[in-house]
């Protein structure tokens, strides 16, 4: 009896750790603002993760400068390419990506840590439940927080500590639609070629 129930206690425990993994839907486009020790910035995002590649078109505020630069970064995974242009001077940087690229998901083996409410739940539509979910991972340690939808999770913050050097970035996504609008978003700019 003692071995049957635990069988149970096993399947049940490998049955909700089943449920508590969600996807993050694999396209998409969003606003972006990161905040990290060297700068914050706003962005507009283009994610796609099936070809690891992302494009980040930002507005990058310097603490230690009132001026404000604005640059265009694109991220070619599979090439192994990055370009950072900025668009006041048309000076581009072309680079070797030597960081495995950034998934902006739930990583395999996360903790759902628990649920709370953004804004609050005390007026009907003025708050949104998201999931908060924790997990060590090779590169570092991993925070963030999700909108469950049917089995997706929908990003709205994304923090990450790097094992290497312990920098911080946290990401935080609004304004989040599904697919690519432009379907040469990921083109490199020709300032840069």
């Amino acid at each position: 009896m003692d071995k049957l129930c635990l069988l149970f206690f096993a399947a049940l425990v490998s049955i909700s750790a089943a449920q508590l993994k969600c996807d993050t839907p694999p396209v998409w486009e969003a606003r972006l603002f990161e905040s990290n020790p060297k700068f914050d910035r706003l962005a507009k995002i283009s994610y796609d993760a099936e070809n690891m590649r992302t494009r980040i078109i930002e507005e990058v505020f310097i603490e230690s400068d009132q001026e404000k630069d604005y640059y265009d970064e694109l991220f070619l995974h599979q090439e192994k390419m990055g370009y950072k242009l900025n668009l006041k001077t048309k000076e581009c940087e072309k680079f070797t990506l030597n960081e495995p690229f950034r998934e902006v998901g739930v990583p395999l083996g996360a903790r759902l840590e628990g649920e709370l409410e953004i804004g609050t739940a005390a007026f009907p539509g003025a708050g949104v439940r998201v999931q908060v979910y924790e997990a060590e991972t090779p590169r570092g340690r991993y925070a963030g927080e999700w909108i469950p939808v049917d089995h997706l999770c929908v990003p709205v913050s994304d923090t990450f500590i790097s094992q290497r050097d312990r920098s911080i970035s946290h990401w935080s996504f609004f304004d989040l639609t599904l697919g690519i609008k432009d379907p040469n978003v990921f083109d490199i700019p020709p300032d840069c070629m």
